[in-house]
């Protein structure tokens, strides 16, 4: 089979690493963003979650390595996601002389300090570690030439901002950023220009939307005290390879887990009640598919790509549909199938709606019959948190105001090269 990765003219031990995974074919994001970086472009890629943006910056970045030796920094809102991607690179720089180094919580500081006497080629961290290894005088990242924020959206909610702007500050030898996120505020753009100085030179964006190989469904219920025996009726009913269940707040993912477990079912619980070696030990099990089930707060919602996940339920709707996109993308991970359920009052079932709406999928009602799952046929249903017509509205005003920017911009363009014309 032909790979498409070969037109990149990337390094044939990449080539053969990708195969040794069955990944012939780059996705939408790898497309845009591969060539970008080996052109050594500033890159802002917001992609769709489960698009195989880790593989969009990892490989590129690897195969500049190989060529020639620089210093990389990885910054990742999470340790579990900083783990991930760490064992990514390792993966992609096997039978290279690269080294990397991950930079988490969890170690002892003076262990690591010792560990930083070498000389890595790639850094992977959280804001927090890396910060403290710089104040320890362990780290130095004017040697850092290349940077990668992953999932910067979630590290701006973090919290993460005033690290980030030190980091920037002290990076000052860098010349290649690269940012990845399923979403980008207005906060964070903000955040990047202090970064790239203002000199992004690429930005792959397209709109949020939920994979199509994700199909949503939801349970209407008519009472709050419904919500438990709805979802023990659903797990009756699926026999997952893999599954999320997401809760709003750590005092009720600790209720669910123990319901869970007391119904005999094989679960794992993730919240931020819980210490770093504990976190490590449910995700591990998970992982390894030890247990069935991942009772979860949104901690888990960004960045993790575990295999074979394939159903996730919302045991009650997050609170925005950015959210509702990176629970719903644990699912159906490059182009895999996965199925998102969702328990809904009234009032959830408005803003499933209006997230349907956002993100471009259509919800179908299922309610449990005779101890099964089936279509909920005539189902009329509760109208969504938003007037469609003000909505309709507001899309065709940022539309016109897209043309009449790109317009401005081709002017602009046309006027400078009139200008170097007559210099």
């Amino acid at each position: 089979m032909e790979n498409g990765f070969n037109k990149f003219n990337i390094e044939n031990d990449l080539i053969n690493l990708l195969e040794e995974r069955r990944i012939y074919s780059p996705t939408e994001i790898q497309e845009e963003v591969i060539p970008k970086i080996l052109r050594n472009q500033n890159v802002i890629g917001q992609a769709k979650t489960g698009t195989g943006k880790t593989i969009a910056y990892v490989v590129p970045i690897i195969d500049l390595l190989r060529r020639k030796k620089e210093n990389v920094l990885i910054i990742a809102p999470t340790k579990e996601l900083a783990a991930q991607i760490f064992k990514e690179v390792q993966y992609f720089s096997s039978g290279s002389d690269i080294d990397s180094i991950l930079l988490i919580s969890g170690e002892n500081i003076n262990t690591a300090k010792e560990k930083l006497k070498r000389d890595y080629n790639i850094y992977i961290g959280v804001p927090g570690r890396i910060i403290k290894l710089v104040d320890v005088g362990a780290l130095k990242l004017s040697s850092m030439k290349r940077m990668v924020l992953d999932e910067i959206d979630f590290l701006i909610d973090l919290g993460f901002k005033k690290d980030l702007e030190r980091i920037f500050e002290l990076s000052k030898n860098v010349y290649q950023t690269m940012a990845f996120s399923a979403t980008l505020s207005h906060e964070t753009k903000k955040i990047l220009d202090i970064a790239n100085k203002q000199n992004i030179t690429s930005r792959v964006h397209p709109k949020n939307k939920l994979p199509v190989n994700i199909k949503n469904y939801f349970f209407p219920i008519d009472s709050e005290a419904n919500r438990s025996e709805v979802l023990l009726n659903i797990l009756e009913n699926i026999n997952p390879y893999l599954c999320i269940i997401f809760c709003r707040t750590k005092k009720e993912s600790d209720w669910l887990y123990s319901l869970l477990k007391e119904k005999k079912y094989l679960t794992a619980v993730l919240n931020g009640g819980l210490t770093p070696a504990q976190r490590k030990r449910e995700l591990d099990s998970f992982r390894k598919a030890k247990v069935q089930y991942l009772v979860s707060t949104d901690l888990a919602g960004r960045g993790l790509d575990i295999e074979g996940i394939n159903y996730i339920i919302n045991y009650n709707l997050p609170l925005n549909e950015l959210d509702y996109l990176h629970r719903a993308g644990r699912t159906g991970r490059v182009e895999e199938e996965g199925i998102a359920y969702s328990i809904c009052n009234e009032l959830d079932e408005g803003y499933l709606k209006k997230y349907s709406y956002e993100l471009d999928f259509i919800p179908l009602p299922l309610k449990i019959e005779k101890n099964k799952i089936v279509e909920y046929k005539n189902y009329k249903g509760v109208k969504p948190r938003f007037n469609l017509k003000d909505k309709e509205k507001i899309k065709k005003i940022i539309e016109i105001n897209k043309n009449i920017k790109a317009k401005k911009e081709e002017n602009d363009a046309k006027k400078a090269r009139r200008y170097r014309k007559k210099r």
